[in-house]
């Protein structure tokens, strides 16, 4: 029987280990975005945003998907710059995968540094991203 508890305990551990593994690894890269510029045109509202995408964890990090999860409502492709979209030719873009560009994925993203991408959506409010699926090595 006590071989079954600390067996048991030991399990837990090592689950509640991989949960705050995962949970950081999340949290490795944060965006923050700015307005750069609105305006109207025939009643509808255009914002062009510049995000900061930042590496806060301790490793470097050479990709990660970033997916608009809302407000990200571009028209054309030409309406995102610095990120690559994952599938060539995405059926929509308002939920389309994005990646980091070649130029990151080469050499990586090192802690505490940035770079920067930005987008024309239609509306006054910024998207909200997640980003998953961080690659560590090349």
């Amino acid at each position: 029987m006590m071989i079954k508890n600390i067996l048991l305990i030991t399990f837990m551990i090592a689950m509640f280990s991989f949960a705050v593994y995962g949970e950081n690894q999340a949290m490795q890269l944060t965006i923050s975005q700015m307005k750069n510029s609105t305006w109207t045109d025939q009643d509808i509202s255009y914002s062009i945003y510049v995000a900061t995408v930042t590496n806060t964890g301790t490793s470097m990090v050479y990709d990660a998907t970033i997916t608009p999860e809302s407000n990200f409502n571009i028209q054309r492709r030409s309406d995102l710059w610095k990120l690559d979209f994952v599938e060539a030719i995405p059926k929509d873009l308002q939920h389309a995968k994005l990646h980091f560009p070649q130029y990151i994925s080469q050499i990586g993203l090192a802690f505490n540094t940035t770079f920067t991408f930005g987008y024309i959506t239609k509306g006054l409010e910024p998207a909200i991203f997640s980003i998953t699926d961080l690659v560590y090595t090349k």
